[in-house]
């Protein structure tokens, strides 16, 4: 046999063999019964055999319809899954998201979870990065970063748009300040253990500069690389830290790190999302960008 038949040949045969009648197949295929009757002789023809015993106006499968059945089935299936890899509609699209390790942990993993249960055929791959913005990189399709500073975003970065705002802010935990007592001034810090992120080594030189004192001496300081590593050494009494209110919210709120000045001038920070024009074409990428855009609004 050098050609095969019709596809819908074979459609048409397994749903009336389903069904056992011609008339009862036409319904489900909304077409005449005489077409499905057409399209079964075509099968019929090809395979040189009957696949049906027809007595009046009914029709039964004999024993090669019934063999044959089985293998229409199967190949029916075969060709819908395989159709179904390659379906846009069916396929679950993918996003690729680099983020500061901090904001990745403690802010944006509880908008991803939202995110997810609202658009739940776009995948999100999240990875961390202390660096930054890289436009030449093509592996991810937005970053989610504070303040490029000297890191400018080059032009080819058209969409760069504020999540929130944040400030520095000194911490540590009540016991280590009930220890310690509170210093009257910022150089009154330069006698306590500090604790500092490898990835943003100038948050206590920034915070000092803001407050009119000179850089702390951070030979002695024990930096981490996590900003988890961070928290956990705040908390366990180890020095005071360098937090951001919004990467810090939970523990703030419930006591278990305080604040060491009442006052103090703030610095500062604005968290962006960033993607390339490219990368803003991908129907994921917008739809991320509306999520994250609209739903966060920027603190005044």
């Amino acid at each position: 046999m050098s050609s095969l038949p019709p596809l819908e040949c074979l459609r048409f045969f397994e749903v009336a063999a389903r069904h056992g009648s011609f008339a009862r197949a036409a319904d489900e295929l909304r077409v005449t019964p005489a077409a499905v009757a057409y399209r079964i002789r075509v099968l019929e023809t090809h395979l040189g055999h009957a696949l049906f015993d027809r007595a009046g106006r009914g029709v039964t499968l004999n024993m090669r319809g019934k063999a044959c059945l089985g293998d229409v089935q199967r190949i029916l299936t075969d060709i819908r899954d395989a159709l179904g890899r390659y379906d846009a509609s069916t396929q679950r699209r993918h996003l690729r998201v680099v983020a500061v390790e901090s904001i990745a942990e403690r802010w944006l993993m509880e908008k991803i979870e939202a995110f997810n249960a609202a658009r739940p055929e776009i995948a999100i791959e999240l990875e961390t990065d202390h660096l930054g913005v890289d436009p030449s990189q093509p592996d991810f399709d937005a970053w989610i970063t504070y303040d490029v500073g000297t890191r400018a975003p080059s032009p080819e970065l058209t969409l760069r748009e504020p999540l929130f705002q944040d400030t520095l802010m000194p911490v540590c935990s009540p016991a280590l300040l009930e220890r310690r007592g509170r210093p009257r001034t910022p150089a009154a810090l330069n006698d306590w253990p500090l604790l500092y992120h490898l990835g943003f080594p100038s948050d206590w030189t920034q915070w000092f500069a803001a407050q009119g004192f000179p850089p702390p001496d951070l030979s002695h300081a024990s930096g981490f690389r996590l900003c988890s590593m961070v928290l956990h050494a705040t908390l366990q009494n180890m020095g005071a830290a360098v937090g951001r209110p919004k990467t810090i919210e939970p523990e703030l709120r419930d006591g278990t790190l305080v604040p060491l000045f009442a006052h103090q001038n703030d610095v500062r920070t604005t968290c962006y999302l960033m993607t390339t024009a490219e990368a803003r074409r991908k129907p994921e990428v917008q739809a991320f960008r509306d999520w994250m855009v609209e739903g966060v609004p920027v603190r005044a």
